[in-house]
């Protein structure tokens, strides 16, 4: 799943994209790029992708 949302955070951009991975068996694992959608590229999505940090 892949959401742009509008941040309510103090500091952020004003939106950021949250990519959901929601498995039928096993945990729920979610990675938040601070940018619109539009802006990501596939290099970013990668890169957050392949780190276990997830915000």
């Amino acid at each position: 799943m892949v959401r742009q949302l509008v941040c309510t955070e103090p500091g952020c951009p004003p939106l950021e994209t949250v990519v959901a991975v929601l498995p039928m068996d096993g945990p729920a694992r979610r990675w938040t790029l601070y940018r619109p959608a539009d802006q990501i590229t596939e290099d970013d999505l990668r890169a957050a992708l392949l780190t276990d940090q997830q915000h």
